[in-house]
């Protein structure tokens, strides 16, 4: 009587406090439920408990079974575990509302229908991570609010008509890394928002999607599609993301035109040569990636109403041109063109984009370079803020870049660069870090001429440079130089006269590395030592016979 008299108050007790409250209460005595834990979510939210690496079922009743008030709303997961005995038990010995049940890792291959009786309130499970090779239809029956449901990482073959027929409410359904090869017509329900059907062997989809108009996430990835006409929800209007990539796909569905509140769309690593016009109309596509696969040309047409898109991925394709296909992007926010066929590339490619933050053009064969704000070919309103030109073969950059405002790092490394000449990089005043290592200059003593004042960081190491004198008058903020690996001999002690490291507005010390250089050792690089340290530079990789002759002169 008086157990019954406490279980009341304390019920009591936990409706006047809340869920919060009750639920911190419950979690105090988180040791009385050993083996097992758990712990208060948000209020509103199903109580925690975890139960890891246990014997069975009767393990998990032992730790848990009256030690919560009835009908408590819980989320539990059993996981790394042994459930030889389910078929002896059920959920229901519990005495709780499971809303989220999970079992993972624990090595079940088939479920008895008995023990999952009493879960008419379960809204999510989770078969994640189980040698499963059959949807389980019976113990589903016993769960028609599903909601939720991860079968993911198993070893399912094939998704029968009438697996699912139970749950109505079925909304997110994940059967991403099994061995599914077959899915039977109409075995999906319609109510679906989001399915992943990733990582499978999958060679085509039997008209499975057609009637889900529902449908807001769509994942067919690392399949072996050699095609998606007729496949796509026949209404996709509520279709927000596709995600296609690494399958044998030679061309996109013509059906995404009917697409029209698409904002993502994965299609990378397939077989497709073309994009034949089937994201004209993409008005709210934000990313598109398509690196990794055979396209060889983009019509000026392609991209003409993707007025949202953000992000472009083209790398690894055989491209060669544009035909002005990007002017009409003007949300672009990364281009990457790594990895394709082009020898030129012209500014006038991305005139007008001011919200471009990295273009990618390194490992093609561009050996030139078009457009600056002397012929009036880049718009004064184009912004880029980082450009990657490595691995080409520029060797000259005719003024190409001078006036690309907001350019704020530039990497022309691992070129054929025998020289930079002043007009080359006027205009940028904005550059913080500029890369020309692996080139096959000769000397810097142009950049004396070009101002940049608020350049950081020189790369130049790996080139055929043999002196230092006022190369670095025109940089009155760097702070460190990479000049390893070229042929200088002799230092100017008025190379950083005019230079004075500054980050954010902070001093600081001019760094010039310096190893690998044959620079000669003598009374005059001494005296240049001692000078530049005065002026807050250091040099770094001198012979030590360097070190030794500065000792001796301060102590002298």
């Amino acid at each position: 009587m008086r157990a019954a008299v406490a279980a009341a108050m304390s019920t009591f007790l936990y409706t006047l406090l809340g869920l919060a409250a009750g639920s911190s209460l419950h979690c105090a005595e988180r040791r009385d439920i050993s083996p097992c834990s758990c712990r208060a979510q948000e209020p509103g939210q199903p109580l925690k408990v975890a139960c890891e690496r246990v014997a069975g079922l009767s393990a998990v009743l032992a730790a848990l079974a009256g030690r919560f008030p009835p009908e408590t709303e819980v989320a539990l997961r059993v996981a790394y575990s042994e459930l030889h005995d389910l078929p002896a038990h059920t959920f229901q010995q519990l005495g709780l509302s499971i809303h989220t049940l999970m079992l993972n890792h624990d090595n079940l291959s088939a479920l008895p229908e008995e023990a999952f009786s009493g879960l008419g309130r379960t809204e999510y499970l989770s078969l994640a991570d189980n040698v499963l090779t059959l949807v389980p239809r019976a113990a589903l029956r016993h769960m028609p609010r599903l909601r939720t449901l991860d079968l993911g990482r198993g070893a399912v073959a094939a998704l029968h008509h009438g697996d699912l027929q139970d749950l109505p409410e079925l909304q997110h359904l994940v059967l991403a890394g099994n061995a599914l090869a077959r899915l039977d017509a109409q075995s999906l329900p319609p109510a679906l928002r989001h399915l992943h059907l990733g990582r499978n062997r999958l060679s085509a989809l039997n008209g499975t999607l057609r009637g889900l108009s529902q449908l807001e996430w769509l994942f067919v990835n690392g399949n072996q599609l050699a095609q998606l006409d007729g496949e796509l929800p026949a209404e996709c209007a509520q279709l927000l993301l596709l995600h296609a990539a690494s399958n044998r796909l030679r061309r996109l569905p013509a059906e995404l035109r009917a697409c029209a509140q698409l904002e993502s769309l994965f299609a990378q690593g397939n077989e497709l040569e073309a994009l034949g016009g089937a994201l004209q109309r993409a008005r709210r596509l934000r990313r598109l990636h398509l690196s990794h696969n055979r396209i060889a040309q983009v019509s000026e047409d392609e991209f003409q109403e993707l007025e949202a898109l953000e992000e472009l991925q083209l790398g690894h394709n055989r491209l060669r041109e544009l035909n002005g296909s990007l002017l009409p992007l003007r949300a672009l926010r990364c281009l990457n063109l790594t990895h394709n066929r082009f020898e030129r590339f012209s500014l006038r490619e991305i005139l007008g984009l001011r919200r471009l933050f990295v273009i990618d053009l390194s490992a093609n064969n561009i050996s030139a370079l078009a457009g600056h704000v002397a012929q009036n070919v880049v718009d004064a309103e184009t912004r880029v803020v980082e450009l990657r030109l490595e691995h080409n073969r520029l060797r000259a950059l005719d003024g190409a870049l001078m006036g690309l405002h907001g350019l704020q790092r530039l990497n022309l490394s691992h070129n054929l660069l025998e020289q930079i000449m002043p007009d080359d990089l006027i205009g940028l005043e904005g550059l913080r870090v500029l890369d020309i290592s692996f080139n096959r200059l000769k000397t810097l003593e142009e950049t004396s001429k070009t101002f940049l004042p608020s350049l950081e960081g020189l790369f130049a190491s790996n080139n055929l440079l043999t002196s230092l004198q006022q190369d670095f008058h025109g940089l009155p903020t760097l702070c460190w130089a990479d000049l390893a690996n070229n042929q200088i001999e002799t230092i100017g002690r008025e190379l950083a006269a005019k230079t004075r490291c500054r980050i954010h507005g902070v001093l600081g010390t001019l760094r010039i590395y310096l190893y690998e250089n044959p620079v000669r050792c003598d009374t005059n690089l001494i005296e240049t030592v001692v000078a530049m340290e005065a002026n807050f530079t250091k040099l770094y990789g001198l012979a030590p016979c360097v070190a030794e002759n500065l000792t001796t002169s301060v102590a002298a």
